[in-house]
């Protein structure tokens, strides 16, 4: 049960089996000889007279037998492991040779999918046939590694070499399972990567709808802001539109890396690309139309501002004008009066002209505008109210004039016949009176008055 033992294959230790358990059976068939030896001893030792040899004797049949019985046990495990462990190990080297194979083939069959729900699906199952394939290599070798622990313990030192060749060349081929691993994990990340470049295409997708909605917000809602506002709301969607930009670009880098290129490119793959294609021409033709926009409202900027200057200079003349005409005109005692009124209402009716060209230069500049309705509005109220104002201014040149141009006669005929009497008075040293051209000239006086009356009276 002592003496060494160094079977260097699984026959060797069948044969060590074998002479183990002869040794056992003789062991075995020794056992009540060597009992009855101990019972007796222990009788010999009640007597007071035993010899004293006698006690340590037994001592050593006891321990002995006791010994003998458990290293002869002890050897029986030890090579029915080593036998186990060379059974073990043989299964287990073609086991594993043959799961490292399957590995191969398995890494093989990965590959990128470009349909996003299929490719889920596939990375799912390559990382379950990944786990199962990795427990069972690396449990199979660890289990080769217990199996060599066990076989070193009786194997010849010559034969350990040769098993550590081979447990070495096994452990090269484990690279399979990183290997393994790493492509799994490629296409873990390529995934994702298509994952997040779909999850992008979608996100501008939806924002296209938003930005095309507010473009024609700002266009519709345009005659309802002031052309500040609808730049400052036309920018702010220009700079949206440029960070939208920044991220298709992106798309496009990630769009060479992620998607094969060529002319055969799968058809879950083409969809990509075509979406990339559609979203880059959609926003570039919205930024296009955007910048338009904004260019033309920035113009818009320009002549509202024209616009409004007019309208500040218009307004309160014609709040002035409407004031004055209510107020209406002052009644002439004489020619002069009546001349002064004259310059007073043609510079008014002049100064209704000069501002109509006023009025008409600022809704020039409101048409020039993308959109113009409340400029319209505004200049047609103005107009309205400056088309009474100018009716007035009319009406009043029109009566003063009149009314000069019979004052003018009335003056002229006194004048005349002023004249006519001196002249008459003179001739001949005594007065010379046409009683009818008196009569006439009078009349014709007296009609003027009238006439020049009644229109001082209608001022």
């Amino acid at each position: 049960s002592t003496r060494d033992i160094a079977p260097s294959c699984v026959e060797n230790v069948d044969e060590l089996i074998e002479r183990q358990e002869k040794s056992l059976v003789q062991l075995e068939t020794k056992r009540n000889v060597v009992n009855d030896l101990i019972e007796k001893g222990k009788k010999i030792l009640e007597n007071p007279d035993k010899p004293k040899f006698l006690e340590s004797h037994l001592e050593r049949l006891v321990s002995g037998w006791d010994d003998t019985k458990q290293k002869a046990q002890e050897r029986i495990e030890l090579l029915q492991d080593t036998k186990d462990a060379w059974l073990d190990y043989a299964e287990n080297n073609d086991t594993i040779i043959d799961e490292i194979e399957k590995g191969i083939e398995e890494i093989k069959k990965i590959k990128k999918r470009f349909n996003l729900q299929n490719a889920f699906d596939d990375l799912a199952k390559r990382q379950n046939i990944f786990n199962t394939t990795r427990d069972s290599i690396m449990g199979l070798y660890n289990k080769i590694k217990k199996n060599m622990e066990v076989m070193f313990l009786t194997l010849p030192d010559d034969k350990k070499k040769l098993i550590e060749k081979e447990v070495k060349a096994l452990e090269e081929k484990l690279v399979v399972v990183s290997q393994f691993e790493e492509k799994v994990e490629k296409v873990d990340s390529f995934c994702n990567s298509l994952k997040e470049f779909d999850g992008s295409l979608k996100s501008i997708n939806d924002w296209m709808v938003g930005a095309t909605k507010e473009l024609m917000d700002i266009r519709n809602a345009s005659d309802k802001m002031a052309p500040e506002d609808r730049v400052a709301r036309t920018m702010d969607l220009q700079e949206d539109i440029a960070s939208k930009v920044e991220i298709i670009k992106k798309n496009a880098e990630n769009e060479l890396a992620l998607l094969p290129q060529g002319d055969e490119v799968p058809s879950d793959a083409q969809i990509f690309k075509e979406e990339l294609i559609r979203i880059t021409k959609y926003v570039a033709d919205l930024q296009e139309k955007v910048r338009i926009e904004c260019d033309n409202f920035s113009e818009d900027v320009k002549f509202w501002a024209e616009y409004k200057t007019g309208i500040k200079e218009f307004t309160p003349w014609l709040n002035q004008a409407e004031s004055a005409s209510t107020e209406g005109l002052s009644k002439p005692t004489n020619l002069q009066e009546a001349q002064a009124l004259a310059d007073k209402v043609h510079g008014f009716e002049k100064a209704c002209v000069d501002h109509l060209k006023v009025l008409e230069a600022a809704e020039a500049a409101a048409n020039k505008m993308t959109t113009h309705k409340q400029a319209d509005a505004e200049v047609a109220e103005l107009k309205g109210r400056y088309s009474k104002v100018k009716v007035i201014a009319d009406e009043w040149v029109k009566k003063v004039d009149t009314l000069v141009k019979e004052w003018a006669l009335l003056d002229n005929t006194v004048t005349e016949l002023n004249a006519w009497v001196a002249k008459d008075k003179t001739q001949d040293g005594e007065n010379q009176f046409s009683l009818e051209k008196m009569e006439s000239t009078l009349g014709e006086l007296k009609n003027i008055f009238k006439e020049k009356e009644k229109l001082v009276d209608n001022l």
